[in-house]
């Protein structure tokens, strides 16, 4: 009787333990990658790959135009937006967040601001969505200057 009442016990303290590593998460990963003088590539040449960067990487609440703040093309002083997390990306440029299932908008910080690695429809920023027990993989390119 007293063996039983200290499994029981144990299996009561224990459960909610096993229960945690048995959660999977979910989130976002992947790399950052700055291309400097960027150019057109010639016909029968491979588009330039950027090196990667250790920045820091923003979530946001999903985010529309309107809440940027100076913005000027795909840069930004700023956001009026809630931070959700943020990251710094190894030397790499790889990083990974954990974050609960939900739409957010992720964003660089580059310089002097914010970089928008890209815009989602006519009103949308650089929206990315995270799934219940997946990962999103993501990866994010910085152009400094572009030459066409």
């Amino acid at each position: 009787m007293r063996n039983q009442a200290i499994w029981f016990i144990l299996l009561l303290c224990l459960a909610p333990m096993l229960q945690g590593f048995c959660i999977l998460p979910q989130g976002i990963r992947g790399q950052v990658l700055v291309e400097k003088n960027a150019s057109m590539p010639f016909k029968g040449t491979a588009k330039q790959q950027g090196r990667p960067i250790s920045t820091m990487v923003y979530i946001y609440e999903a985010a529309n135009i309107n809440q940027l703040i100076g913005q000027e093309g795909q840069y930004a002083k700023g956001i009026a937006a809630r931070l959700i997390k943020q990251a710094r990306s190894n030397h790499a440029g790889k990083f990974k967040l954990r974050l609960a299932p939900g739409k957010y908008t992720i964003l660089l910080g580059y310089q002097e601001g914010v970089y928008i690695p890209y815009f989602s429809g006519n009103t949308g920023i650089a929206f990315v969505e995270v799934l219940k027990h997946q990962w999103q993989e993501i990866d994010l390119t910085i152009i400094a200057s572009s030459i066409y």
